[in-house]
């Protein structure tokens, strides 16, 4: 896409690793990760009793999800106010179970003969967390609420790119939130697709994910306008591409030709040849038909230069938060840039050769990190792969 140039100014992170963005950083690069035993969630008949819990807690009037994007916001503005014209300030969320966790609550205290409240159920809407942002930022821009399964933070990326880079606002908060609810554990349970034990992504005995939650928010802005504020410009955005499968309503395609639909669309519109990508942040669910299609993919769209290129998986970290995946996944990939150093994907000891790929096993690695991917390809065949290059001053 042609157009202004954009860039990434602010980035917030809530995660069950840290409260922030530079302590999620660091412990990523340490190694650990944020997955434990379920305890958000009260279903002691579901095998897999494993999560990435967030030690925060909803209140009245404000639920997890707008507390964690709200808390993700203020450390993306980092003291900033924007200032300007409030029709040029857009907000762009990905949403996943949204409001399902008030309305499971009321939903149990009226099936427990108590009155339970309606009201708050009532006023969740899958926009709750877009509004309560622009309610946040004064913003009267455009608003708009992605739910297209996994890849809906990362779609909502690429909407505020493109709006931008048009020259039709002239700031943009993207990113997504993500709580954990009985109706989505339940529902990856029946489809045999969460593993009781930690997963572990690109591994021959992966047996599935571990559910998360979180939140991720990105201040993007025309480099002009950055540069002229003095604004910390963390990474640029060159485009994203979007594909469907059209295949199966939860498998991906086993070739994984709609990603790599994504991943072409992406290299093409984001201007970049595939020898200087040095690092895709990969969907890599841990599920046995998710993995091995996405390297792939990765393959088909980086041909030879896929053997160059580092992978990694933040789902070994803090597991896969859907609606805020996309979203983790590239701040995963904006501070590896700025660092030039790839986060691990951890408990990778036994590689299988489907993924035979470069995929960080166990231990972050610095090299050289020009460009990078972003992956999320979700259910119903929902693909999306975002196009990042390092910011080095000009």
């Amino acid at each position: 896409m042609t157009g202004r140039r954009v860039v990434v100014t602010g980035l917030g992170v809530v995660s069950s690793l840290a409260p922030d963005r530079e302590g999620t950083w660091a412990a990523m690069l340490a190694g650990r990760d944020g997955l434990g035993p379920l305890t958000r969630l009260d279903l002691p008949l579901e095998p897999a009793q494993m999560a990435g819990q967030v030690p925060l807690d909803a209140r009245r009037h404000q639920t997890l999800c707008e507390r964690m994007a709200l808390l993700a916001l203020v450390e993306a503005l980092d003291g900033f106010h924007p200032g300007g014209d409030p029709g040029r300030l857009g907000v762009f969320q990905g949403a996943g179970t949204s409001g399902l966790p008030v309305a499971e609550a009321y939903l149990t205290e009226r099936l427990a003969g108590r009155r339970g409240r309606a009201a708050e159920a009532a006023y969740q809407s899958p926009c709750t967390v877009t509004d309560a942002l622009a309610r946040r930022l004064g913003a009267e821009g455009p608003r708009s609420t992605v739910m297209n399964a996994c890849s809906s933070s990362l779609l909502a990326l690429g909407q505020a790119y493109e709006r931008l880079a048009a020259g039709e606002l002239d700031l943009a908060v993207a990113g997504g939130a993500e709580s954990l609810c009985r109706t989505t554990y339940a529902g990856f349970s029946c489809l045999k697709a969460v593993d009781p034990k930690k997963c572990r992504p690109f591994s021959r005995d992966r047996a599935g994910l571990n559910l998360g939650e979180g939140a991720v928010q990105v201040l993007l802005e025309p480099l002009d306008l950055a540069r002229a504020r003095g604004a910390t410009i963390f990474a640029e955005v060159l485009g994203y591409g979007a594909s469907m499968d059209a295949h199966h309503p939860t498998a991906p395609h086993p070739e994984g030709e709609g990603a790599a639909r994504a991943l072409t669309m992406a290299l093409r519109l984001g201007g970049l040849d595939p020898a200087s990508v040095d690092l895709v942040s990969a969907h890599g669910t841990a599920t046995p038909a998710n993995d091995g299609a996405e390297c792939l993919a990765i393959r088909r769209a980086l041909g030879t230069a896929a053997d160059s290129v580092s992978v990694t998986s933040t789902k070994s970290q803090f597991g896969h938060t859907l609606g805020a995946a996309g979203a983790f996944g590239a701040a995963a990939a904006i501070l590896a840039l700025r660092d030039q150093v790839v986060s691990p994907t951890l408990r990778l000891e036994d590689p299988d050769p489907a993924c035979d790929l470069d995929c960080t096993a166990r231990v972050a690695r610095e090299r050289q990190i020009r460009a990078a991917l972003v992956n999320a390809f979700a259910f119903g065949g929902n693909n999306v792969s975002l196009a990042l290059r390092r910011w080095e001053g000009r």
